[in-house]
């Protein structure tokens, strides 16, 4: 009796198919990833179309997709494996970004029903292929021979022939249900770009330069791939306006181990012995000038970086995956201008959970001390764990990060704000009506002219700073005269401690300072104040402006100051421990 294969590949071979690529973009994702392996200077995607009728007119459709290399080429014994499912050269190494032996034969069969390979070293060139049909119809199980054969002619002509070089080419595309060769570059070449953007900028000090070109032969269609840094630190990249500038700067110090650098302890796969090995958390925020230069969310500059929202997981170079992993709320604005990237070696694959198709990283989510006691997880699992310890660690890092940087946007926001709000003017009006002295008047009468400009131009210079931009003396001067006329006014700025505003008194106006550290802020504040509808913040700093006149009223009778600033130390604990406990009930 005749053993039955382990895999019977006239059925599995349709299963293979539906491996996990989620689009025609991570297949070819997966060829490039041999062809940079192989020490390719450049790589060329050649897509060739053909005219068919449909709805009685011709239309073109995409025919063939070959992707082309100037690598070292495959000698005949690693062009055998290179279509075998689950087999290759590299499965015991944990170096470059292959590995797994299932990538060329299952990205392509994922997208195509015929793939065929060509490589070649010198003047000799090897041919193999695999077919969908043919391999169904018929009961054979080993991969085609191999045999010497010319690269077809339709492409040879659309490269600079190397002495050595591969070529996938794909067929009776059924997978890719895009017509034209633009259009798929358009829909991919977003996360191509993303995905090899260390092989694409500059800078060789992680992943070094290789040249890709995308062409529609025949199509009068070009593009050299550029860098889509999420980061956006990278030259070039292909954010519009800024193709030769970065416009985020690093924040965080890939050396500090406080920031960068996380040293983490595991046991290595291959040797099964203890060992160490350096993940790296890298953060960015965008610069001043360009936070305050584009204000329309439907600009192509907001688009691009809307699109690039995300935490990007690279290994050894290349992207594996990207999303919000429940870090942050994906749709929320401010969360536009960070950028947040992981960088790890393959020998850490199992920790990171990536996937054999090298498309996801798995269980790389949140693990913060609420989550630790829903799933009581002990200090003692989180040790023996260096998935637990290294998430502790992102998580930590990515929100005093991600906290620093909304932080200094808000400031950037109140300040901008200020100059709009109506609600000072409003209470101006009522305030000059009340002709009861106040603390601010008896004060303001012991400055000279100069010594209350003086308060106000500093003032609005830190404003103007926190705003990204500076201010001409001009603009200085005018300020000054519309402030001299203001007897109450609404300030924003940022302090430790349990008060969730202050009043102090800037040249000759009480001036509510809204700490923007405080819960008081950011559940309430901040919201109101982003409304079309400007009623309800309005409300609010009604509410805070008639403490500030009832305080410089009663001090300048007989109440003493520090009375006032004990009750608004004592209020503000109160009010943060309401909101404690209201989170602690909506969570």
């Amino acid at each position: 009796m005749t053993n039955a294969p382990l895999i019977p590949a006239k059925t599995a071979i349709e299963s293979f198919r539906d491996n996990g690529y989620r689009d025609a973009a991570s297949a070819i994702s997966e060829i490039i990833d041999n062809s940079i392996e192989a020490k390719a200077k450049n790589i060329k995607i050649l897509v060739f179309e053909k005219s068919e009728i449909k709805a009685n007119r011709p239309m073109k459709q995409i025919s063939e997709i070959a992707i082309v290399d100037d690598g070292i080429g495959m000698d005949e014994t690693t062009l055998k494996t290179s279509l075998q499912f689950g087999n290759g050269t590299k499965l015991k190494k944990r170096k470059g970004i292959g590995r797994f032996g299932i990538g060329l034969p299952n990205a392509s069969i994922s997208q195509c029903k015929h793939v065929e390979i060509y490589s070649w070293r010198k003047s000799k060139c090897l041919f193999t292929y695999l077919d969908i049909e043919e391999t169904k119809k018929s009961d054979k199980q080993d991969i085609n021979d191999i045999v010497e054969k010319d690269l077809p002619e339709h492409i040879s002509k659309e490269i600079k022939k190397s002495d050595n070089g591969t070529a996938v080419v794909w067929s009776n595309c059924d997978r890719i249900h895009i017509a034209r060769g633009e259009t798929l570059y358009r829909r991919m070449s977003r996360d191509l770009c993303r995905i090899f953007r260390h092989f694409l900028d500059d800078d060789n000090t992680y992943g070094n330069k290789v040249n890709m070109i995308y062409k529609v032969v025949d199509g009068n269609f070009e593009h050299a791939l550029v860098p889509n840094d999420p980061l956006y630190l990278m030259k070039p990249n292909n954010l519009p306006g800024h193709e030769n500038e970065a416009v985020f700067e690093l924040k965080s110090d890939n050396n500090n181990p406080r920031e960068g650098k996380i040293e983490l302890a595991f046991i290595n796969p291959i040797t099964n012995k203890p060992d160490k090995s350096d993940v790296f958390f890298r953060f960015s925020f965008v610069k001043d000038k360009i936070w305050r230069k584009y204000t329309s969310k439907g600009s192509p500059f907001q688009t691009h970086l809307k699109r690039n929202a995300g935490i990007s997981f690279v290994r050894d170079g290349r992207e594996i995956d990207f999303g919000n992993f429940n870090y942050f709320v994906i749709y929320e604005l401010k969360d536009r201008y960070w950028g947040c990237e992981i960088r790890f070696d393959p020998i850490l694959d199992e920790i990171f959970g990536v996937t054999n198709n090298k498309q996801r990283v798995r269980n790389m989510g949140v693990l913060n001390k609420d989550l630790r006691k829903d799933y009581n997880i002990t200090d003692e699992e989180v040790e023996n764990s260096p998935n637990l310890r290294l998430r502790e660690e992102i998580t930590k890092r990515f929100q005093h990060f991600r906290n620093q940087y909304l932080g200094q946007i808000d400031k950037k926001a109140a300040g901008s704000k200020l100059n709009k709000n109506k609600s000072p003017t409003i209470a101006d009006r009522i305030f000059k009506k009340r002709k009861v002295l106040t603390r601010t008047q008896v004060i303001s009468q012991t400055k000279t002219k100069e010594q209350i400009d003086q308060e106000y131009k500093n003032r609005l210079k830190q404003l103007a700073e926190k705003e990204g931009r500076t201010l001409t003396e001009k603009q200085l001067n005018e300020l000054v005269e519309a402030n001299r006329k203001l007897d109450v006014d609404i300030g924003f700025n940022g302090w430790s401690g349990s008060q969730f505003f202050t009043t102090e008194i800037v040249g000759k106006t009480a001036t509510v300072y809204v700490n923007l550290d405080h819960k008081f802020h950011s559940k309430l504040y901040k919201s109101l104040a982003e409304e079309l509808d400007k009623t309800n913040i309005e409300i609010v700093d009604f509410m805070l402006m008639s403490w500030a006149r009832v305080e410089d009223e009663l001090v300048a009778s007989n109440v003493e100051l520090d009375t006032f600033v004990k009750i608004k130390e004592k209020w503000g604990q109160i009010l943060t421990e309401l909101l404690d406990e209201q989170d602690r009930t909506i969570n």
